[in-house]
């Protein structure tokens, strides 16, 4: 009985050291998060960040279309849902687009929205950028820091996100990773309705 205890504790003290060796620094844009009133929602605290304003414009462009029967906006902003958003900074869509670094801090949410369908690749509309935002909500029964904290997903080992795709969440080189390539640069940013892990990549997954 011993031996199956120590076998079923070890990983969990592994992983509990890697939370806690873990730096909680983050690149310039996302030094913030544990300061803000819980009493926030997820869309308050996005709105509030120099690095953010691109996920908050991609979901506006969503809404806006009518790509969804639902709004992304409304339930990030709503104070009685339950969400874990994997949040890809301002960078992370840089990347994907092909800007030169930096391109976007700065500018308000408003000009990103206004400048984002014309940054996409020909083909890519707004059902499309939908698609690919539903990769990055999950919409648990609970998120709360003991179940959609960067340790509780890692010890489940997965998270499953709105358009009901399940990604493994494991170690990797650089750090806690979903989906094997994308890497969480800034984790638990709790807010009123769920938490925001920060990511270094839009998740695409084959949608591109």
């Amino acid at each position: 009985m011993k031996t199956t205890n120590n076998r079923l504790l070890r990983p969990m003290i592994l992983a509990l050291a890697f939370f806690l060796a873990t730096p909680a620094v983050m690149a310039s844009g996302y030094g913030y998060g544990y300061g803000y009133k819980k009493s926030n929602t997820i869309l308050d605290k996005l709105v509030q960040i120099d690095g953010a304003q691109a996920v908050v414009a991609a979901a506006l462009v969503v809404d806006e279309a009518g790509a969804l029967t639902f709004s992304l906006a409304e339930i990030l902003g709503d104070k009685n849902a339950e969400v874990i958003l994997l949040a890809p900074g301002n960078a992370a869509f840089e990347k994907l687009l092909g800007l030169d670094p930096g391109t976007l801090n700065g500018l308000t949410i408003e000009e990103v929205k206004d400048a984002l369908p014309t940054l996409l690749p020909p083909g890519v509309g707004a059902e499309e950028v939908a698609q690919i935002l539903l990769k990055h909500v999950s919409l648990p029964k609970k998120a709360s820091l003991w179940t959609a904290s960067e340790l509780a997903l890692l010890l489940k080992g997965s998270i499953e996100v709105a358009d009901e795709s399940e990604f493994a969440v494991g170690v990797g080189a650089t750090g806690v990773q979903v989906n094997y390539e994308t890497t969480i640069i800034r984790a638990n940013v709790t807010a009123r309705n769920g938490v925001i892990h920060f990511i270094d990549t839009v998740i695409v997954d084959d949608l591109l």
